[in-house]
């Protein structure tokens, strides 16, 4: 028999090929910066509702519930990411290593795809303001100082120390969690486009041998690139719930806590 005239790229070739054009005609870890960002303000609006809707008062319990909730958020910018991308990087897939431009035939249907900046399937985003994102890091920054100052300005014996570690401890943690993913980026999003695309059936017209139900899932590859930081962090956010509660009795919210140690 004779050899089949264009075979599948391999799963790390296709990998490989499509974080190069990424990291070539985007900028993959500025929009993990944003998506990022939205999940932060996601698990501080649920954590606010959870105290003044549900009644939630217990940071132990309310902080990892909004961790979890950000989780889930954070799923959901991915998938909408992934929706609006996955038909621009059909072609690439179909080429192989090797192709770097675009030929449109037997790939999947058009949509009058834009480019990687993220307009998808009908235009083109034009790249965010860089120093949006550059400035994030700093303005976590300036709220941990902020925080910092307020509770040195009081009297000294009323800081609790375990306190102000709980908190250094919490701010730090964001902040690796946070930049751990921006650092993946390009890796995370070339897997979650190269599995969205197959389960648009393109693998399976490139490869008929493979079982369509042995194709890796965008979900189950998001899950085990991302789970394992986010429960950390949720671990986390339970050890500082719990801290704050023991060195502020009563209080519900960072804020109140602040203010107990001020007065």
């Amino acid at each position: 028999m004779k050899p089949s005239a264009h075979r599948a790229p391999s799963r790390h070739a296709s990998l490989a090929q499509l974080r190069r054009q990424l990291e070539r005609l985007s900028s993959p870890r500025l929009q993990m910066s944003l998506i990022v960002a939205v999940t932060g303000l996601a698990g501080w609006l649920a954590s606010a509702l959870l105290l003044g809707v549900f009644g939630v008062d217990a940071m132990a319990w309310r902080y990892p519930l909004a961790v979890g909730f950000a989780y889930l958020v954070f799923l959901a910018l991915l998938w909408a990411w992934l929706r609006l991308d996955v038909w621009d990087v059909a072609d690439l897939v179909v080429q192989g290593p090797g192709g770097m431009g675009r030929s449109g035939a037997g790939c999947a249907p058009s949509g009058g795809g834009g480019d990687f900046g993220g307009g998808g399937v009908t235009a083109s985003f034009a790249a965010p303001d860089a120093g949006l994102v550059e400035g994030w890091p700093g303005a976590v920054g300036d709220v941990v100082g902020e925080a910092a100052s307020a509770s040195l300005e009081a009297d000294e014996g009323a800081i609790p120390l375990l306190a102000l570690l709980v908190v250094a401890a919490m701010a730090l943690g964001l902040v690796v969690t946070a930049a751990w993913l921006v650092q993946l980026a390009p890796v995370l999003f070339a897997e979650l486009l190269l599995d969205g695309t197959l389960s648009y059936a393109l693998y399976r017209r490139l490869d008929r041998q493979r079982r369509t139900d042995d194709r890796p899932h965008w979900l189950s590859t998001a899950v085990r690139r991302t789970a394992w930081p986010f429960v950390l962090t949720a671990v986390l956010m339970a050890l500082t719930g719990a801290g704050l509660a023991l060195s502020a009795p009563g209080a519900h919210s960072l804020g109140e806590v602040i203010a107990r140690w001020r007065a």
